[in-house]
């Protein structure tokens, strides 16, 4: 399975605004400026809701078990807290996930076959990824991929946990793999593949798998091989995921269409992603830690979250914060507008004078062309969208909703 940069453009269009502007020189936004009233009658909306909207019950299983899978990613952690070299989280390769035939499937199928997943992962229930490298440019750089599973039971999870651990590798037609061991984690199963600088492991812990990859293309590149620095990158990882875990209380399978898929109301507010927009990056919440597996500079961005007092955060047709106040919510804004040599300004929405719209004139490919932001009270906001109308509509109807919310 190839990760394409077309299919993760939204989220990658996301990380590559924000890494742009942490370096931007400012616009000159005046944030102490009186709000100008806003005429919701007057705003040009298209076709999108203007209303919060109640989520309701979940409809079928699948809705809770993605909620789990993102409750879990607010507790794994970052890769650069594993490894502080793991600056750069590639776009497209950190989600929750579900089985390969129901989701996207999991970054563990960049390098793991994922032909026998469902066969070999018996009562799988959901997972979440991170991923981080060295480097963004790959021919230079290391990776780390931690992934866990969740199961019902802890039998279930060594089961599999064997079971996966059979799968192929790509390219192992090629570069044959071979098994290995890790010396603090004698329980885990642990593969080589030595002609592609790949080692995995699958180690079960109480209900779950916590799935393990290093790759290191460098050496690969360069005819290296270091088997001893990627095994102790695993155990950093397995350490450090371990502990987390023990921050999570997974949900007992049997109560799953009893529980919130929108515990704190950040859903009901949030603009809806419309059909045809990727969902890749699954709509849901998490709180600033969990939200913080998706930027492609998590330590800029945490800097600017922790400043603005963020708490919570919501993917859905675009990006919604919670800051702690006001304030803190148009700095924020305005942090993440500024313009420099690659976003140029645009006309801000019919009726909204204080959305601010750009445009992306840069190198990168796949990128989508253009971004609005704006704040309600405590709230920013941001939309992509590939016409500046649409962009202008999306963040005009967010406004709206967060309006009509009070």
């Amino acid at each position: 399975m190839q990760l394409t940069a077309r299919s993760h453009r939204f989220r990658a269009g996301v990380a590559l605004l924000f890494a742009c502007t942490l370096a931007a020189t400012s616009c000159g936004t005046d944030s102490e400026a009186a709000e100008p009233t806003v005429d919701l009658a007057q705003l040009d909306v298209g076709g999108y809701a203007t209303l919060p909207r109640d989520l309701g019950e979940p409809k079928n299983k699948d809705v809770p078990r993605f909620v789990e899978a993102q409750r879990l990613g607010n507790v794994i952690p970052l890769p650069v807290e594993i490894d502080p070299k793991l600056v750069y989280q590639p776009p497209g390769t950190v989600r929750p996930f579900l089985l390969p035939d129901e989701s996207h499937p999991s970054p563990i199928h960049r390098w793991i076959k994922e032909d026998n997943f469902a066969n070999d992962a018996k009562g799988f229930i959901s997972g979440f990824s991170a991923t981080g490298s060295s480097n963004k440019v790959n021919s230079i750089a290391y990776t780390l991929s931690t992934s866990v599973l969740i199961f019902p039971d802890a039998k279930s999870a060594t089961d599999a946990a064997a079971n996966l651990s059979r799968a192929g590798f790509y390219e192992d037609d090629k570069y044959p793999v071979e098994p290995a061991k890790l010396e603090k984690y004698p329980a885990a199963h642990v593969r080589w593949q030595p002609g592609m600088q790949v080692l995995a492991s699958w180690l079960a812990q109480d209900e779950f798998v916590i799935v393990t990859i290093a790759s290191d293309y460098e050496k690969k590149v360069l005819g290296e091989s270091d088997l001893p620095g990627a095994s102790a990158l695993l155990e950093k990882a397995i350490a450090a995921t371990s502990t987390s875990l023990e921050k999570f209380e997974p949900t007992p399978p049997d109560k799953f269409m009893e529980t919130s898929i929108d515990p704190d109301g950040m859903r009901s507010i949030s603009l809806r992603r419309p059909e045809g927009d990727s969902f890749l990056n699954v709509p849901g919440t998490y709180d600033m830690h969990g939200s913080l597996h998706f930027p492609t500079d998590p330590l800029e961005r945490k800097q600017q979250l922790v400043d603005a007092g963020v708490d919570r955060v919501a993917y859905d047709a675009g990006d919604l914060y919670r800051a702690a106040d006001a304030e803190s919510a148009q700095e924020l804004k305005d942090k993440s507008s500024e313009l420099n040599r690659y976003f140029r300004s645009q006309p801000s929405p019919k009726g909204l004078p204080q959305a601010t719209c750009t445009e992306y004139k840069g190198p990168a490919a796949g990128a989508i062309r253009f971004y609005c932001h704006v704040t309600y009270d405590r709230y920013y906001a941001f939309m992509a969208a590939e016409q500046l109308l649409d962009a202008q509509q999306r963040i005009s109807a967010q406004y709206a909703i967060l309006a009509n919310s009070k």
